[in-house]
């Protein structure tokens, strides 16, 4: 059949598609070098061919070379940052930028206080690298995708309904800045010369200049109006190839992990006038000390941050669990490791992040799980919540909200009259590792011992 009859025996719509598509190919095939260049196609892991003027090809093995770097001096403002009432106890949702720019400020913010929540956490320097704002830092610009056009517009709306505005910084953890600087790119196979990947790039936190990075970032957000920074990602790699990757700019006098993190969130601190915060993974609250060494205690961060959130994700606790199946009793363990949150914190603000959609909950997914979880973070003595549900789909979580209002108890962290002693999780220990304990479990004993 000739391409002619193939486009005569086709509707209209359907031949202007094919036309399209056959000029294209066309011009992909003849287009001279220079034309194909300004394409903007990228293809981000392309293996570069020296006779390809493709953009966007990405060298695989790269030099051990560091460029000469100053680090910067920033204004000191100390470390005691005020934390407003409303951040203190603040009952927040994650939005994702996407979101954010489909539904408008307005609508989201209104969307919020109907839920009765009065914060948000928002991206702003994401998951994998991006900076969703016209950032004016220079290291910056190449790694923008813009989805918030005018952020300090955007917290104006926010602040007009009385929601309190949480920036969230992904520090270490970034798919982007490598490619275009891999000097400040973790290193792995031989003789460090590939970028070192753990779900994603990750950037060498001995490097002044990436701390720098992420701190003009920061203060870029606090001109912006932002009532408080959130780093998360402030970690190295967890598993057995984190502690085989090479760190370029770590040498014999640097300081161990921990020490680097908390002297990061120093550095911060100090050169920000706004409150900071920082997640942390569910697992330092179970535990003492930094066994995984990913750098962080919340005893040492605590001295330089004005909140911490605990990640205490059900769906990240299936090798807690006999059969790695998790049960509705991870509800036991959410409030347990809390309440060792609350004594390691200090008198720092306790907020943690509670799982808000079903991954690897379906068995028992409903309002009643997530209220369950807002009950245990309250008697473990926590000072408000986030809600982390990155599908967006929240129906379930504002019907949990909606429900815990009307209940006898009364609203969640409104007040600590009802909170239960220690006594209560008699198997919880104050010090330790949690999985070390002896005697009894939760209800359904299916906690592991480990």
């Amino acid at each position: 059949m000739s391409v002619s009859c193939l486009f005569s025996r086709q509707p209209p719509p359907l031949r202007l598609l094919l036309a399209a598509v056959t000029a294209a190919a066309a011009y992909a095939l003849l287009a001279p070098p220079a034309a194909q260049a300004r394409s903007r196609i990228h293809y981000a892991d392309q293996k570069c061919d020296p006779r390809s003027d493709l953009p966007g090809c990405t060298q695989k093995t790269f030099g051990r070379q560091l460029r000469p770097y100053t680090p910067k001096v920033y204004p000191d403002h100390g470390l005691d940052d005020t934390m407003s009432e409303a951040g203190k106890k603040a009952r927040g949702l994650y939005i994702t930028p996407m979101y954010l720019f489909g539904m408008g400020a307005e609508r989201t913010a209104a969307m919020i206080r109907k839920a009765h929540l009065d914060a948000v956490v928002i991206d702003m320097k994401d998951d994998n690298g991006h900076l969703v704002y016209p950032t004016r830092i220079p290291l910056g610009e190449k790694q923008r995708y813009v989805l918030i056009q005018d952020p300090a517009a955007m917290v104006r709306a926010f602040h007009q309904q009385g929601i309190y505005v949480i920036g969230r910084v992904v520090a270490f953890k970034d798919g982007r800045l490598p490619l275009a600087r891999p000097d400040l790119a973790v290193r792995s196979w031989r003789r460090a010369q590939r970028l070192f990947s753990a779900g994603s790039y990750w950037l060498d936190a001995y490097s002044a200049e990436v701390q720098d990075y992420l701190i003009d970032i920061a203060s870029e957000l606090q001109g912006f109006g932002f009532d408080e920074i959130q780093f998360d990602y402030v970690r190295f790699p967890k598993g057995h190839a984190g502690t085989l990757a090479t760190w370029l700019h770590q040498n014999k006098d640097s300081p161990d992990r921990a020490q680097l993190i908390a002297s990061f969130l120093e550095r911060a601190d100090r050169a920000l006038a706004i409150p900071i915060s920082a997640d942390v993974y569910g697992l330092t609250t179970l535990v003492d000390g930094d066994p995984r060494t990913l750098g962080q205690t919340i005893e040492n961060m605590a001295k330089y941050i004005e909140a911490v959130s605990p990640m205490m994700y059900a769906n990240g606790m299936g090798t807690y669990f006999r059969n790695q199946r998790v049960t509705a009793d991870v509800v036991y363990l959410i409030e347990c490791g809390l309440r060792r949150a609350r004594a390691k914190a200090g008198g720092i603000v306790l907020r943690p992040y509670l799982q808000a959609y079903a991954n690897s909950v379906e068995g028992f997914w409903g309002p009643d799980f997530v209220s369950n979880q807002l009950r245990a973070a309250e008697r473990a003595g926590a000072d408000g919540f986030l809600l982390w549900n990155p599908t967006m789909h929240n129906e379930v979580p504002f019907d949990a909200l909606r429900e815990i209002r009307k209940s006898a108890a009364g609203p969640p962290f409104r007040t600590r009259a009802h909170r239960t002693g220690f006594s209560s999780l008699a198997w919880c220990p104050q010090k330790g590792n949690v999985f070390d304990v002896a005697g009894p479990r939760p209800a359904s004993k299916q906690l592991a011992s480990r």
